[in-house]
């Protein structure tokens, strides 16, 4: 990456503009915190809702306190431990956090990215970045720089291309309270951080932590019942007795009575169901993350294929496969057992 580039970025951005930038779980597209016209661009640019709030990017611990009012031991420890790197906490806001990243909520979502070129570029703004994916809303996140270009070829934006994400899944977003006598954690969005790696690395300390199923996810990016879905649909079929066949029939039948669209969020229903292909990923999860959005952008835009379809075997049930899961639960439009 030239540093012509990277100044060039950094011009857009100080100018009320926003930026693609790399990261290591999917490329985001960036705005400064501190320029209302930059985060209504992304918002604008995406086609996203302002009830989706978006994660700030820092480059340094402290710049990640100056966002929050309650930067305390446990966010510290677990800071030292996992950043930079895919987890995200949500804690509550400072006044420096616009409102309309937070989507009027009082939390805010905060990471250190794993990439030197993102890091490198926060650090020389001096400034915070807020940034979700840098897709059209609801649709298959990029992992590459050529992912951004063809999903906004008529936007005149620049593009650090910091080469393909290395994790290629989103974050993990953790809710973070602190009580009186003890801390309470909530995952609001699954990713290569797990709980089993939440529980090992505070094991030995001396933390008062409990654990809780989130009771709302508004607090995260992600959250709606659809996402992530590619140009064609995707069902998910349960084992393997069904024939290709079988699945077109089912899904044509199906699919009819399905709403043409969910909060916000179109749903593809092809007149005709012609041809399908199966989408196959690694055994290994950390591979399949890496790979899965690529391999939904490379599949539908087969010639003549009308129908992407994946099939659940016992071993995605496992910890390391939830995230994975969450999002072809997302971008599905149907589960057909």
């Amino acid at each position: 990456m030239s540093g012509f580039v990277l100044d060039r970025a950094i011009e857009a951005l100080e100018t009320d503009g926003v930026v693609a930038i790399p990261t290591e779980t999917v490329y985001g597209l960036a705005a400064l915190i501190t320029s209302p016209l930059g985060i209504k661009k992304i918002f604008s640019v995406k086609k996203r809702p302002f009830f989706d709030p978006l994660i700030v990017h820092v480059s340094s611990k402290k710049m990640a306190e100056t966002l929050t009012t309650d930067w305390n031991p446990l966010v510290d420890f677990l800071a030292e431990h996992f950043w930079p790197g895919p987890l995200t906490f949500v804690l509550p806001k400072s006044t420096a956090v616009d409102s309309m990243i937070t989507s009027g909520l009082e939390t805010v979502g905060v990471r250190m990215p794993k990439h030197t070129l993102a890091l490198s570029l926060i650090d020389r703004l001096g400034i915070p970045l807020a940034a979700p994916s840098a897709n059209r809303f609801g649709k298959t996140s990029p992992t590459t720089a050529a992912h951004v270009k063809a999903e906004f070829p008529d936007e005149n934006l620049v593009i650090l291309d910091g080469g393909e994400s290395q994790v290629g899944l989103e974050s993990t977003v953790l809710h973070i309270s602190r009580l009186e006598n003890h801390y309470r954690l909530s995952i609001l969005r699954k990713g290569a951080v797990t709980k089993t790696d939440l529980e090992k690395a505070l094991s030995y300390q001396k933390f008062q932590v409990e654990f809780i199923e989130a009771l709302s996810k508004k607090e995260s990016p992600g959250h709606m019942k659809h996402h992530y879905m590619p140009e064609i649909p995707l069902v998910m079929v349960h084992g393997s007795a069904l024939s290709e066949a079988e699945i077109l029939q089912l899904a044509q039948e199906k699919m009819k009575d399905l709403p043409t669209e969910i909060d916000g969020v179109s749903i593809l229903k092809p007149t005709q169901f012609r041809k399908s292909q199966e989408l196959l990923l690694p055994v290994e999860s950390a591979q399949a993350a890496r790979v899965l959005y690529s391999e939904l952008r490379k599949l539908s835009t087969q010639k003549k294929v009308d129908l992407l379809y994946f099939r659940l075997q016992a071993h995605h049930e496992s910890e390391p496969w939830q995230a994975i899961m969450d999002r072809l639960t997302k971008a599905a439009s149907l589960i057909i057992n």
